[in-house]
């Protein structure tokens, strides 16, 4: 299996399989994981000469064009027409825009139906056929089509402080209660009493002796006690807004990056 540029349009993984079903069961996993079919492609039939591969694929293209989507060096194409003459069956995958994770995940899945080990080679100098898992070690940086090594972007992503404001409430409860105090307030009163003197008559008799009862009535006053709501004090309610400056302390991450400037 191994990683090739694509012409700006993302990355291919390429995967050689000794058994068709093997490379179609990968191609339909492949699909199923969301990748889009019209960027997974399958090899032509073994029946197919190497010559005829080479010469044309499906699209009506170039075989390593169609494999890679560039140029293929002719190591590599060695390597390839190698094993497709012995009946194996090619499964290439697009990823656009990859991360090493989107790569991980493709690699995964094709793992899973033994690919055949392209990159390993016995003493004698043939290709090893074989059920291989390939790793980080057989992923190969591809090159434009003049030859230059494309770009590593790194990213460094730092965090920014951002402070806004919210509103919020504050409630204040005014609740009004009756209480009792003792009042005292005085008032003049008037009392009438009764005096009765003797005295020597000072006329001439009239009538007979006879019994009768005389009534004197007196008037005294009494304080009577009433109650009246008269207005007292009154509560003014009423907002008022200020302005305030307050600092905001927090900690943001960024990213920073080494670079070991030993030669070599």
């Amino acid at each position: 299996m191994s990683i090739e540029e694509a012409n700006m349009q993302g990355q291919c993984v390429v995967a050689v399989y000794n058994s068709r079903n093997d490379a179609e069961e990968a191609y339909r996993a492949v699909v199923g994981s969301g990748v889009p079919a019209d960027h997974v492609r399958l090899s032509n039939q073994p029946s197919q000469s190497s010559s005829e591969r080479a010469s044309e694929s499906s699209d009506g293209g170039s075989f390593w064009d169609w494999l890679f989507g560039s140029d293929v060096p002719a190591d590599e194409r060695r390597l390839y027409e190698s094993h497709m003459e012995r009946g194996g069956t090619a499964l290439s995958v697009l990823v656009d825009a990859p991360t090493m994770a989107d790569l991980e995940r493709i690699e995964g899945v094709l793992q899973e139906y033994n690919p055949v080990e392209i990159h390993e080679e016995n003493g004698g100098g043939s290709t090893a056929v074989g059920s291989g898992v390939s790793g980080p070690s057989v992923r190969q940086e591809g090159y434009d089509s003049q030859g230059h090594e494309p770009e590593k972007v790194i990213p460094l992503p730092e965090e920014e402080l951002k402070v806004g404001k919210r509103a919020t409430e504050t409630v204040k409860h005014i609740r009004t209660y009756v209480v009792e105090e003792p009042v005292q307030k005085d008032v003049q009163l008037r009392d009438e009493r009764t005096v009765i003197e003797r005295r020597p008559a000072t006329g001439a008799a009239t009538g007979q002796p006879t019994e009768r009862e005389y009534e004197v009535r007196e008037l005294h006053e009494e304080p009577v006690v009433q109650k009246e709501t008269r207005a007292g004090e009154e509560l003014v309610v009423r907002k008022e807004a200020a302005e305030r400056t307050e600092r905001v302390a927090d900690t943001v991450k960024k990213t920073r990056a080494d670079i070991d400037k030993t030669e070599r």
